[in-house]
């Protein structure tokens, strides 16, 4: 399924926030060109490792092709801008500034590729006293409320803030990217411009984080905490569930045997329930803490009562839903080691997205993007080796974290 068969894109940026965007495109069917400089992403070499290629590195850039230039030098500066000038998109994430620095801002790529869709993700935007700020997705969850909120909805007053295992503030800006894009390329098609599009980390959580917010801002600041709606998973004698009670409140009660709370003076009305939810909750926390996973599951079952077991990484792909959703595909590194990658989550009447091949090693597609894409000739091309404006394929990833 190639819906973006006919988009290329230039993509600078690395690690996260921009590579999982261009990994959604590419998926899409778009032509991904990564720009890497000498030493590679950052991710290359982080653990754990399958041969020469890191998992995280793998999950965010299969499908993709790699050219590995100095775009610290003038040379390679106007190599970058030859190529953006055969593409679409041109993909960044470094601080906000940077690149116009070395003249590979959106006015130098729009003067040579008008109706470029060029899309800036950075910390905390292209404008502004914070705008040059260093930002990471631990930085922009706390700043944003997310944490604050974890630590709300746990009860957990004096100890620090749970935090969150998982790049929410690179992948959600990622998310937002790639919707922008989308809705750029759309907007050239119709009208013939470009556009330039600065994607936030903060702002692209901060919406993420808009129930709770919003509760903030109608009750003019009294309620800073999120919905009652949203608890820990339940705490059983062989694991933990996540189920929805707040919502379910009769089914539950006839699932617990308990049809007396029904009548119950502290829980008779939608608004009683509400208010006394707290006292609800831990009835159903005593009713299931001696209880197995497989009895409760089984009883919601019967109730209708929405839940879901609290999964291990290993549980969640090797379940069956995973399989029938096509979630994990499979692919073959560069020199034949197997392995598989999260897939994107798109599904159409045409298709499920996939990535179009495995990561590439660094500067693999040096010579074939050159010599295809702008013509360069075999001397041309070893000349830019000689210079050290261009790396030649050796087969090894060389980054350092």
């Amino acid at each position: 399924m190639k819906i973006l068969q006919d988009i290329r894109v230039l993509d600078l940026s690395r690690v996260i926030s921009g590579p999982f965007c261009s990994r959604m495109l590419g998926d899409l069917g778009a032509e991904i060109i990564k720009i890497e400089s000498p030493r590679g992403d950052q991710l290359r070499n982080t653990i754990p490792m399958k041969g020469q290629f890191s998992a995280s590195f793998t999950q965010f850039n299969a499908g993709k092709k790699s050219l590995c230039i100095d775009y610290r030098t003038e040379r390679g500066v106007e190599l970058v801008k030859q190529l953006a000038g055969k593409c679409d998109v041109f993909l960044e994430n470094f601080r906000a500034g940077l690149l116009a620095e070395t003249g590979l801002g959106y006015d130098e790529i729009k003067a040579v590729k008008p109706d470029i869709v060029y899309c800036s993700i950075s910390g905390f935007g292209q404008a502004g006293p914070n705008a040059g700020r260093p930002a990471y997705t631990d930085i922009i969850q706390a700043l944003s409320g997310f944490d604050y909120a974890a630590q709300k909805m746990f009860g957990n007053e004096t100890d620090s803030p749970p935090g969150y295992p998982a790049s929410l503030g690179d992948t959600c800006a990622s998310l937002n990217a790639t919707i922008s894009i989308l809705a750029a390329l759309y907007h050239r098609a119709v009208s013939g411009q470009g556009q330039y599009i600065d994607v936030s980390m903060l702002d692209s959580l901060i919406a993420s984080n808009d129930s709770t917010l919003q509760r903030t801002i109608f009750s003019d600041g009294e309620l800073d905490e999120p919905s009652i709606i949203f608890r820990p998973p339940l705490r059983l004698k062989d694991g933990y569930i996540a189920a929805s009670v707040a919502l379910n409140f009769e089914k539950v009660v006839m699932a617990m045997d308990l049809p007396e709370l029904i009548i119950d003076e502290r829980f008779k009305t939608a608004m009683l329930q509400r208010e006394n939810m707290m006292e609800y909750i831990s009835i159903v926390a005593e009713w299931a803490h001696d209880k197995t996973v497989e009895q409760v599951s089984a009883i919601f079952d019967e109730y209708d009562i929405p839940y879901g077991k609290v999964n291990s990484s290993q549980e969640v792909v090797d379940s069956q839903i995973v399989s029938d959703r096509e979630m994990k595909v499979d692919l073959t590194l560069p020199g034949g080691v197997l392995t598989s990658v999260i897939n994107t989550p798109f599904n159409f009447s045409s298709g499920k997205s996939r990535p179009q091949g495995p990561p590439p090693l660094l500067g693999e597609h040096n010579d074939v993007v050159l010599r295809d894409l702008l013509g360069l000739s075999d001397d041309a091309r070893q000349s830019l080796v000689d210079e050290g404006i261009i790396d030649s394929h050796t087969g090894e990833s060389r980054s350092e974290v």
